[in-house]
């Protein structure tokens, strides 16, 4: 699931008369995050996944973890049980409701249209992704915002280049203190829109590469690379 959201290029002169003049640029802010993500070895956080579509909506809760490269675990109390979890070449889906696991190659050779590799190894890498194929500009001029939660954030909108599918925009909410995305809000072009929150962030302590092996149940039905092929007959072999 998770891991798809942030953008590209595009910088905003600010002339006001009546405020004093905002120093900080779209593309100064999208070089400290790139600057941040690339400097985390291990990476902690809850998350909270929110969906609505056609005025329904759906929650997913859990903690998440990563260490680089490309390892990653994602583990589920809403729907409880659930799992995704990579060691960077095999990425398991477990969906506890019906008893199945998706096992999907990430080494495998496919491209999306513009010829590109579909899996990303780590996260400054999909990160660079991101703003390569969106347009990305401040929201509004004042930045940066106080939200909610009492911090302040730099907000980014983000317009998908070319219309291939996917989230067409996306909302980036950036730490003004420590440059990290802990909020993005993707929509599609149906109206469904996915919004995603990240806290209890902690950044390079101790993770053993263990916690990135997935074991499965002898009674597991897997599904062989699901998300670049049609569903295949459902096995219990790992």
């Amino acid at each position: 699931m998770l891991m798809k959201f942030l953008t590209l290029l595009l910088i905003l002169p600010f002339y006001l008369n009546a405020q004093a003049h905002n120093w900080n640029s779209p593309s100064e802010v999208v070089k400290k995050v790139k600057k941040k993500y690339s400097e985390i070895q291990t990476y902690t956080a809850d998350f909270k996944i929110n969906t609505v579509n056609n005025k329904k909506s759906s929650q997913m809760t859990g903690t998440c973890q990563f260490k680089s490269p490309g390892k990653i675990r994602y583990d589920f109390t809403q729907p409880n049980g659930d799992a995704i979890v990579s060691d960077g070449k095999i990425l398991w889906i477990y969906i506890q409701k019906i008893g199945a696991v998706g096992k999907q190659d990430l080494e495998i050779q496919k491209t999306n249209n513009s010829g590109e590799p579909i899996f990303q190894q780590n996260t400054p890498t999909g990160l660079n992704r991101i703003f390569r194929k969106y347009h990305y500009k401040f929201n509004s001029i004042n930045q940066p915002q106080k939200a909610e939660d009492g911090k302040e954030y730099f907000v980014l909108a983000l317009e998908q280049r070319e219309k291939i599918g996917g989230f067409e925009n996306m909302t980036l909410y950036i730490d003004n203190q420590d440059y990290l995305v802990k909020k993005a809000i993707g929509r599609d072009s149906r109206g469904k829109e996915t919004t995603i929150q990240y806290s209890n962030i902690q950044l390079n302590g101790e993770i053993e590469d263990g916690v990135f092996k997935y074991k499965t149940t002898k009674d597991a039905k897997i599904v062989n690379n699901p998300l670049v092929s049609p569903p295949a007959t459902a096995n219990t072999n790992p």
